[in-house]
C-alpha cells in the first residue's frame, strides 16, 4: 500500500514546510485549501507569508551576518511578495525598469537595489540612474560606457559592479549560464582591461564584482567553489590593476525540488563554506551578496486548479482542469529537458492510500498542456481541487498566459492576518486590452 502523500519521500517535506503534518486536507496558512478556492475562485495562486519569513530567516542563518541576501524580483514580481521579503530582511535584486518600479512600490529605497541583467536599454539606464539605484551589474564593456553617460547627464556618479564570467561552469546547476561564450557577463580574461579603463572615472564607482552562472544548482560544493574562484579572480585582479574591489556578489541559484525525484540542496553546507570563505578574505568595508529567486520563494507557493472534467481513453483515465500551463508553464515542464511530474497532491487526499494512475492536463488546445502523466492520485471527480507544491516562483509571469485568452488567476497571500487577495483574477475581456481594429 502507497504511504500517503504526507510520508512520500518527495511531497512531504512541501507539505511539511506549509505545515500540513497531519489532516486529510490540504491547508495553507492554516485555512483549507477549499475555502480559499470556494472564496476566491479557481484556479488560483496562494503564498504564505510565514513559509517565505521562514526561508529568508533559514538562508541569512546559514550563510552568516556579513553576506546581504538579496531577493530576486524576476522569481516572482508580486507586489506582496517583494514587500513580504523585504519585511523580513531580503534586499532586492532588478533586471528591468519595471522591476525596479515594483520593488519601489514595495517599499525597497532606490539606493539599496542593484539592477542586472544583458539587455538594458538607454532608456532603462538613465531612468534608474534618475532614481537613485544603488548599483549596476554590468554586462560588457559598452554597457559601462551607456552608464557612465546616464550618470554624467543626471550629474551623479553611479555604482557598478562587473558581472564576471569565470572560465569554469557551476557544477550542478541545472540551468548555466557561463563557464564558455555567453551573452551574461565579460569575460574574465577582459575584466582587467576594464578595471584598468574605468578605475579613475569621473562618472562611474566600479564597486566590485558580480557573478551568476547558473540556477537550481543542487551541489552546495560546487557553488562554494565558484564562489572562491570569483574571490581569488578578485584578490589576483587588485594586486595586479590596484583597483579595489569592495564589494562581491557570489550570486545564488540554489536547488529547491519541484519535481519528483529531485535531490535536496545542502544549505547548512553551502552556509559553513561561504562562512570560512567570507572569515577568510573579510576586510573593513567590504560588502558581500547573495541572490535566490526560487529558493526563497517556492516553496510558499501553492497552484489550486479545479478538476472539470474526467474521462477515460485508451483504457487510461484522464483529467481535465480549469488551470494549466499558461498559468503554470514550469510545472508543466516549460524549459525542462527531461519532462517529470511536479510536486502535485489531490487537495483532499492527503492520507489518501487508494490511488489510481491518472493524466492531468489543462483547458488549451495543445499536448504541452499538461502536468502528469499517469500519476498516482485518489480518485479524482469533476469539481475536485488539485494543487501545484513548490508554485511560489516562475508562476504567472513566466507563463504564456495570453495564450487562448484564458482569464489570469487571483492571487492570495496567507500567513499575514486574513488571507487577502494581492492580485484581482483576469477579465475574459482582458485580451481585448490596448488591441485595435
Amino acid at each position: 500500500m502507497p504511504p500517503p502523500a504526507t510520508d512520500d519521500p518527495d511531497l512531504g517535506p512541501a507539505l511539511q514546510e506549509l505545515g500540513c503534518r497531519a489532516g486529510a486536507e490540504l491547508a495553507l496558512g492554516g485555512v483549507p485549501a477549499s475555502e480559499l478556492a470556494a472564496r476566491f475562485g479557481t484556479p488560483l495562486y496562494v503564498f504564505d507569508a510565514g513559509v517565505l519569513r521562514q526561508r529568508v530567516a533559514a538562508v541569512r542563518a546559514a550563510l552568516g551576518p556579513r553576506v546581504e541576501l538579496l531577493w530576486s524580483v524576476k522569481a516572482n514580481p508580486s507586489l506582496a511578495v517583494t514587500r513580504c521579503l523585504r519585511l523580513a530582511g531580503a534586499g532586492a535584486e532588478v533586471a528591468s525598469l519595471g522591476e525596479l518600479h515594483l520593488a519601489l512600490a514595495a517599499g525597497h529605497a532606490a539606493g539599496d537595489l542593484r539592477f542586472a541583467g544583458p539587455g538594458k536599454t538607454e532608456a532603462e539606464i538613465h531612468a534608474a540612474t534618475a532614481l537613485g539605484l544603488g548599483c549596476f551589474h554590468a554586462e560588457s564593456e559598452a554597457e559601462i560606457d551607456a552608464i557612465a553617460a546616464a550618470a554624467r547627464a543626471g550629474g551623479r556618479r553611479t555604482a557598478v559592479a562587473i558581472r564576471t564570467n569565470l572560465p569554469d561552469e557551476l557544477a550542478g546547476s541545472r540551468l548555466r549560464m557561463g563557464g564558455r561564450s555567453s551573452r551574461f557577463g565579460v569575460d574574465a580574461d577582459q575584466v582587467p582591461d576594464l578595471l584598468r579603463r574605468f578605475a579613475d572615472h569621473a562618472d562611474v564607482h566600479l564597486a566590485g564584482l558580480h557573478v551568476y552562472a547558473g540556477t537550481q544548482c543542487f551541489d552546495a560544493s560546487a557553488f562554494v567553489r565558484h564562489a572562491t574562484s570569483l574571490v581569488e579572480h578578485a584578490l589576483r585582479w587588485e594586486r595586479d590593476t590596484g583597483v579595489p574591489l569592495d564589494e562581491l556578489d557570489l550570486g545564488g541559484g540554489f536547488g529547491i525540488g519541484l519535481y519528483a525525484g529531485d535531490p535536496t540542496f545542502d544549505l547548512a553546507a553551502a552556509g559553513q563554506g561561504i562562512q570560512a570563505l567570507v572569515a577568510a578574505h573579510d576586510r573593513p568595508g567590504r560588502r558581500w551578496f547573495v541572490e535566490l529567486g526560487r529558493y526563497l520563494a517556492a516553496p510558499a507557493g501553492v497552484y489550486l486548479a479545479r478538476v472539470v472534467g474526467t474521462k477515460r481513453s485508451g483504457g487510461e483515465r484522464h483529467a481535465v482542469l480549469d488551470g494549466g500551463l499558461h498559468h503554470a508553464a514550469a510545472a508543466a515542464g516549460m524549459g525542462t529537458v527531461l519532462k517529470r511530474a511536479p510536486l502535485l497532491v489531490h487537495a483532499a487526499g492527503l492520507q489518501a492510500t487508494a490511488l489510481e494512475p491518472v493524466t492531468l492536463g489543462g483547458p488549451l488546445c495543445t499536448p504541452a498542456d499538461q502536468f502528469a502523466e499517469r500519476l498516482a492520485l485518489p480518485p479524482l471527480a469533476p469539481g475536485d481541487l488539485v494543487a501545484v507544491l513548490r508554485a511560489g516562483a516562475y508562476g504567472l509571469s513566466f507563463s504564456p498566459h495570453g495564450f487562448l485568452g484564458h482569464p489570469t488567476p487571483a492571487e492570495v497571500l496567507v500567513g499575514d492576518g486574513p488571507p487577502r487577495l494581492v492580485r484581482r483574477r483576469g477579465d475574459p475581456r482582458d485580451v481585448l486590452r490596448d488591441q485595435t481594429p
